[in-house]
């Protein structure tokens, strides 16, 4: 962490002035100049204590623990020279570790459908001297080529919505051979376009990480039986971050779906 940020952010939370929101909001259009200045060449974060990232200054109230019972799952099945693909990549954190982490012989490659959102995983891979290493792509990802409605309205938790939706625009949507997958309820339809690739015996990922939505099943035709049949039928066994079996999904959260046949192939996240 920069120095200044961090002497600041000592001094805030100071048994002293802990309670000085007077003094704070006096100041912040001086310490926001000074992390601005500070940080242009990028914020240094220790992800989870293992992973070292610049970061954008507008992201300076970002912590350094991140999803960190994920992230190590994640990292820990990585391997140097492995392709990955990041679905819902937001600003960028995943797919900058991702790419550090493939090396020079692996590529990762970072889905993102809003526009600011890319913007952001750009500049996070300029700053992190990953352009040949990460590719970045401003689209989302579907069982099919074409394009898909998606709002840009923050406050709502999904922002692919029906066609005719008021406000809503058209963007990329990309079949993929993949996989980490966080797409707010589509993760049925991100497999179904991967199906080329999942059904590979010489190509299928080993794991393949996927944040459920349940409670938007219902816009894409989604079950638990469908997902999870979809996932065995392709050789797949489904299990909690614990290492439990999953028998059935009915809440928000994560699972891992393990190639039973492609334990020594490439994995892709």
């Amino acid at each position: 962490m920069n120095p200044i940020e961090k002497a600041c952010r000592q001094l805030r939370h100071s048994p002293l002035l802990k309670r000085a929101d007077w003094l704070w909001n006096s100041a912040r259009p001086v310490y926001d100049a000074l992390v601005n200045a500070a940080g242009r060449g990028g914020l240094e974060r220790v992800i989870n204590g293992t992973d070292r990232l610049l970061i954008a200054p507008q992201f300076r109230n970002l912590g350094e623990k991140y999803e960190p019972e994920v992230w190590q799952l994640v990292m820990a099945v990585l391997r140097p020279g492995d392709q990955v693909a990041d679905v819902g990549a937001h600003i960028g954190l995943y797919s900058l570790a991702l790419a550090q982490r493939v090396g020079p012989t692996g590529q990762a490659t970072a889905f993102e459908p809003d526009p600011g959102n890319y913007q952001h995983v750009l500049r996070h891979a300029r700053l992190n001297g990953l352009g040949a290493q990460l590719c970045v792509v401003n689209a989302a990802v579907g069982k099919q080529d074409g394009t898909i409605s998606f709002s840009g309205d923050k406050d709502i938790q999904n922002q692919i919505v029906p066609a005719g939706t008021p406000g809503a625009r058209q963007v990329p949507v990309v079949r993929l051979d993949l996989l980490k997958v966080d797409v707010e309820g589509f993760e049925e339809e991100v497999l179904a376009g991967a199906e080329g690739l999942l059904g590979d015996a010489a190509r299928a990922p080993r794991t393949i990480f996927i944040e459920v939505h349940p409670y938007n099943w219902h816009l894409c035709g989604t079950t638990s039986e469908s997902l999870l049949s979809r996932l065995k039928r392709l050789g797949y066994a489904v299990e909690h971050l614990d290492g439990q079996p999953v028998s059935r999904i009915s809440e928000y959260g994560e699972v891992v779906a393990r190639h039973s046949a492609r334990s020594g192939k490439g994995t892709h996240i």
